[in-house]
This record gives structure tokens, sequence and C-alpha cells, in this order.
């Protein structure tokens, strides 16, 4: 049996996971309550994206044995706006260029 850890994709989950973190956390403060512009943002976000089904997990290769929840987290990710979208976007073509260049430095 071959078992191989990709650490692209390790660092990709990474990303998204910290991604996820800085967009949940924030909603709720001890002293002003729940921040009702954010929670709105990602409900919008994660129905958007369950609606149209994007899932940014299944784009980038990962199988998601639970159904929906690539897209709920693709929504999450989604209510912080471009920027983080853009992040993504950059971190992948960097991490692809890499492996390009690693691939080309052996042949």
């Amino acid at each position: 049996m071959e078992t191989s850890l990709d650490f692209t994709h390790l660092a990709l989950v990474a990303f998204l996971v910290e991604a996820i973190i800085q967009t949940i956390k924030p909603i709720y403060d001890k002293e002003t309550g729940w921040k009702l512009d954010k929670v709105v943002s990602i409900i919008v976000g994660i129905v958007v994206c369950v609606a149209t089904n994007v899932d940014l997990f299944a784009e980038l290769g990962f199988v998601v044995a639970v159904p929906f929840l690539g897209s709920i987290l693709t929504g999450i990710i989604a209510s912080r706006g471009s920027n983080v979208v853009h992040d993504v976007f950059k971190f992948v073509q960097g991490k692809a260029e890499q492996q390009k260049q690693d691939i080309e430095g052996v042949g």
C-alpha cells in the first residue's frame, strides 16, 4: 500500500483552515456582542456557494466526504471578500510554479 503526503496539499489545507478561522473568530466580541454584519456576510457567502454548487476544495482536488461541506467552507472563505480569494489563488499558483520548477530542475 502506497501512502504519500503531498506537502502542497497539506500547506493548502493549512492555509484554507487559517482563512476560515480568521473569518469566524471576529463574529463575537465579549464587550460588544455579535457583529451582525459579519454574521450576515458569512450566511450570504454560504447560501450563495451552496445554491450555486461552488466548492473550492473540490476544484483544488480535495474529496470532501460530507455533502455540501466543501460549499459551506467555501462560503465562509468567500464571505471575507475578494482579497482572501485572491490570496488563495496566489498561493495555489505559487505552489504550482514551484512544483514546475522542481520538475524542470530534476529533469
